[in-house]
């Protein structure tokens, strides 16, 4: 197995998780539970939080036996969080997708878990 084919072998997990995002996040919006007491705790903000520090992991595993140097690992990793979670966004903010509609503080949640996540791992190091 060559260079390349063990780094893509490595970016499954991560090529999958985002997947499972783009499925969740560009479901119609009446095909998501609505429960009043989840508004009140964000816990749509969480979810996003969450999706997103995984997310980054799993891109920092696949990339992390590269030559790249570990910041720049941390720098692409983040970026493509961050730039997956904007597209989304704006997705949902057009009219392809029913009852669904941009919220920057989604990109902020999204923001805040790459930034868990990067807190993890320069501290775990």
């Amino acid at each position: 197995m060559n260079y390349n084919s063990k780094i893509i072998k490595r970016l499954i997990p991560a090529i999958v998780w985002s997947g499972i995002i783009f499925f969740l996040c560009f479901l119609p919006g009446n095909k998501l539970p609505k429960e009043d007491w989840l508004d009140k705790i964000y816990f749509d903000k969480i979810v996003h939080a969450a999706l997103y520090f995984i997310l980054f992991l799993l891109i920092l595993y696949g990339i992390k036996q590269t030559i790249l140097t570990s910041q720049k690992q941390l720098v692409i990793a983040a970026i493509f969080c961050v730039c997956q979670g904007i597209l989304i966004e704006y997705v949902q903010g057009s009219s392809f997708i029913q009852n669904r509609s941009f919220d920057v503080f989604d990109i902020v949640a999204n923001c805040a878990g790459v930034g868990f996540a990067i807190l993890f791992i320069k501290n775990k190091v």
